[in-house]
This record gives C-alpha cells, structure tokens and sequence, in this order.
C-alpha cells in the first residue's frame, strides 16, 4: 500500500514537466473543478506549497485531460464510489490494485474512463524488521525530476448537492530489487506514456503494466520515522538517515 508521499516541486515546474497547459484555482490556491481556469503560465508556488507528508483524505494535485488539454487540478485522495451512501468510505480507497481495478466495483468506473496523473516528487513505503520494527524508505527518481503516479477520479454528489471530486492512485507489484522492503508499489508512468494514459481505458493500463518506469531509474534511502506522524510536515523527512539501532544491519 502507498500511503504517504511528498511534493515539494514548484507548481510551474510541475506544469512544464507534464506540458500541462492550464490549471483550475479557487482563491489563490489549486482548486477541484468548480474553479476558475487560468493558463499554466500564471501558476505561482503560493498556489501549491510544498509537502513532505502528503496523507489520505489530503486534498492532492493532478493532472486530467479537459477538452484535450492536460489541466492541474486538485482531488481529495481517497476515491468515494458516485454510488456511495456514507463518504467516509473513501478513507480506505487510496489504493486500487492494477490486477482488479477493472473488476472492482469501487474503482471499475473510473478506471475505465477517468484517468489521472498524480505528480510526486517521492513516496514513502515502511519495511517490517522482525516482529514489529518497521523502518520508512523514501522512494524516488534517481535523477530526482518529477514522479507521475496512475490514478483514476471520480465524482460523489452529497445529499445537499454539493460534489466532491476524488481519487486513488494505482499500485502493482514492487519490482525485485525493492520487494525486500515492500510488495507493492505505485504504477508509474513514464514520459513517453502520459497522453495514452489520459486519453485511453482499459488498453492504457494493460501498457502501462508492461511498460512502466524501470527500477534502474528509481533510489530510496532510509529516512526519519517522525513520517509516520500525519502533522509532521517538514523537509527532513525525506533525508537519508542511519538505522536507529545498530543491530537494524542485521536483517538488511
């Protein structure tokens, strides 16, 4: 599961990466799409802070295709099915596995014509030691540019009619060289495959399993547990760090 990840990446940065060409604001911030529309150019990091501890039910940005043009925007992580009674629900839908996302009632929907791409700049995934030790890594790009995790939206209209946009991003099996730490990990899609995800169903998933970003492109290091601390929020977080105990060497 994936469950925490940090962005720290200049709004504008993120733009020019994905060639987004336009993004949605509600006040001086990214907003979901009863925003106002502005070109890409006028980004400005005052509308997308920087954080290093992103968390279920945070509100989150990505990219989506809008009368083909790929636009920023902003969902609640933790997709809440349109045919869902009570909301809460989405609190345990930030992960949809690639194997079933078709399948799934929950996610079927949107995985067959809502897709997104969440930008990140690093996850984290917590290794188990033993009985009970888990020990946090910060997976990333080893060139440290941009992450664009698969994700797929969706809409729940409240009982007072009020909509809510939400998503949840895809994962797969972790490759060999990190399966040590973790048995899954976000699907993640490379440069060369960002139109075809947005603009195709089912057949764009099938791609992306068999043509995502290869392990020799991504790092991780060991890094503080204060992550596990939702109000812990700082660039700390992601720096390297020793084991907290020696005999941690002994399982690695």
């Amino acid at each position: 599961m994936c469950g925490r990840y940090a962005l720290k990446t200049d709004p504008k940065l993120i733009a020019t990466q994905f060639e987004v060409a336009k993004a949605i604001v509600s006040g001086n911030h990214l907003g979901m799409f009863d925003g106002s529309v502005i070109p890409a150019e006028e980004l400005s990091p005052q509308m997308l802070l920087p954080s290093f501890n992103i968390a279920p039910t945070h509100q989150i940005p990505a990219i989506v295709q809008i009368d083909n043009e790929r636009t920023l925007t902003t969902f609640q992580w933790g997709l809440i099915p349109s045919w869902a009674k009570d909301p809460s629900i989405g609190a345990r839908m930030i992960n949809a596995r690639v194997e079933t996302v078709l399948e799934k009632p929950s996610f079927r929907s949107a995985a067959a014509k809502r897709h997104c791409i969440i930008p990140a700049d690093g996850w984290f995934e917590w290794q188990t030691l033993g009985k009970s030790k888990k020990v946090p890594h910060y997976f990333s790009r080893t060139d440290q540019t941009l992450l664009g995790f698969a994700g797929i939206y969706e809409s729940w209209t409240s009982p007072d009619g009020s909509e809510i946009w939400t998503c949840s991003l895809i994962t797969t099996d972790a490759s060999s060289e990190f399966s040590e730490i973790h048995d899954r990990m976000p699907l993640l899609v490379p440069a060369q495959s960002t139109e075809l995800w947005l603009t195709q169903g089912p057949a764009a998933i099938a791609e992306l399993i068999l043509n995502s970003v290869p392990a020799s492109e991504l790092t991780q290091w060991k890094v503080s547990s204060a992550v596990g601390q939702v109000r812990n929020n700082n660039p700390n977080l992601i720096e390297p760090v020793e084991p907290e105990d020696p005999s941690l060497l002994l399982f690695l």
